[in-house]
């Protein structure tokens, strides 16, 4: 909500017009005022402030101020008094040759507390189902509902699981839908030759109907994450296309994660084929295969911390914060905002659940980071924690 200009505000647009106040004015103002805005006009500022009280983005004011403070100016007293004034007005602070942009919301970051919810709890129950002919079915808002499409039966059960089932002799060609699970989301489907496929949040698959008329079964990994659970057929191999690499199997369990450009999959259980034109490789279990800039590399990995998410759980050993952020934020629908640079390399590990609120997350990385978190709107901001 936009603030009605207060007097000092007015005086600074007026002082950049070329006018003065009047002596009531002047008098009428605090002394933090008085020198927020005589500082203003010695380093001639004036102009600058109100072009960037104009257009400035309200959102992040206190805590990008108060983050440069504690970094450029550690020991220097600051009138709380006057920052409050600073941040309302919007404009520009010279503290230690640091110059600091300071916007005029009220509106500020909240600091993240163990059990006290800023924020309204996460719906994962949400996903688009794109038909071949181009509708657009939203089903969390289609619960427990059938679609008939051609020679086979779409089943939204519970806003969680999508089920196909294909009509007894389904020899055409099906065509292609796509499933569009949101940031937040996550989302299963079941296909109609019964192998399974949960879907991690901002993910994207393109897959037939059904595999009636055709040599393989065929999907498409469009972006994100997602979990297979391949029902074996040794006529008719399952592939996966996924960021320029196709994945080949008979009957498994593995993971494909396309959110970076290494693409990695992981397997649980039974055997898969990489290739990507020319470059092939073999996995075992327990082993992952990360696609790199046209070729494959494979290590063993603990398939669990890789795979862990579908059953609800968040698992990181020893990850960059950064990392651990976007992939919270892309869970809970946040973005995230870094005080310095280098909190994105401090490393964390833990097995966590996923609950309703991004809070009880964020919490346990606090204790174990030594970072501090604040929540503003669906911003998240990451600081360094303060000493105690």
């Amino acid at each position: 909500m936009d603030m009605q200009p207060l007097l000092w505000e007015e005086i600074l647009r007026a002082v950049n017009s070329g006018q003065q106040p009047t002596e009531e004015q002047w008098h009428a103002l605090t002394p933090d005022e008085k020198e927020l805005l005589e500082g203003l006009q010695k380093e001639k500022l004036t102009a600058n402030s109100v072009e960037f009280l104009d257009s400035m983005d309200e959102n992040k004011a206190w805590w990008k101020l108060s983050a440069n403070i504690r970094r450029h100016v550690p020991g220097r007293a600051v009138s709380m008094r006057f920052l409050k004034y600073a941040a309302v007005f919007a404009g520009i602070l010279v503290l230690g040759g640091t110059t600091l942009f300071l916007l005029r919301s009220r509106n500020l970051p909240r600091p993240v507390i163990a059990g006290t919810y800023l924020t309204a709890p996460v719906n994962p129950k949400r996903a688009t189902l794109v038909l071949a002919d181009g509708r657009n079915i939203e089903l969390d808002r289609s619960p427990d509902s059938k679609i008939q499409q051609g020679q086979a039966e779409i089943n939204n059960i519970d806003t969680t699981l999508l089920r196909y089932t294909a009509a007894a002799g389904a020899v055409k060609p099906a065509e292609f839908n796509t499933l569009v699970v949101p940031r937040g989301g996550k989302y299963k489907i079941e296909l109609a030759d019964g192998s399974e496929i949960w879907l991690n949040a901002e993910t994207q698959l393109r897959y037939p109907a059904h595999f009636g008329g055709v040599t393989k079964r065929e999907v498409f990994l469009e972006r994100g994450e997602a979990y297979f659970k391949v029902k074996q057929n040794a006529q008719l191999p399952f592939v996966v296309v996924a960021g320029g690499m196709d994945i080949q199997v008979l009957g498994t369990e593995f993971n494909v994660n396309t959110y970076t450009k290494n693409y990695a999959t992981t397997l649980v259980q039974g055997s898969v084929r990489l290739s990507a034109g020319t470059v092939v490789t073999m996995l075992q279990p327990g082993q992952q295969g990360v696609y790199a800039e046209g070729r494959f590399a494979r290590r063993p990995v603990d398939v669990d911390t890789y795979t862990a998410w579908k059953d609800g759980l968040i698992v990181y050993e020893e990850t960059a914060l950064e990392e651990v952020m976007n992939s919270l934020g892309r869970q809970y629908d946040f973005t995230v905002e870094f005080a310095s640079p280098q909190l994105k390399e401090r490393k964390f590990g833990g097995r966590l659940r996923r609950t309703e609120h991004i809070e009880d997350v964020l919490a346990v990385i606090e204790k174990a980071g030594d970072v501090k978190f604040s929540i503003l709107g669906k911003t998240i901001f990451v600081d360094k924690a303060l000493a105690k």
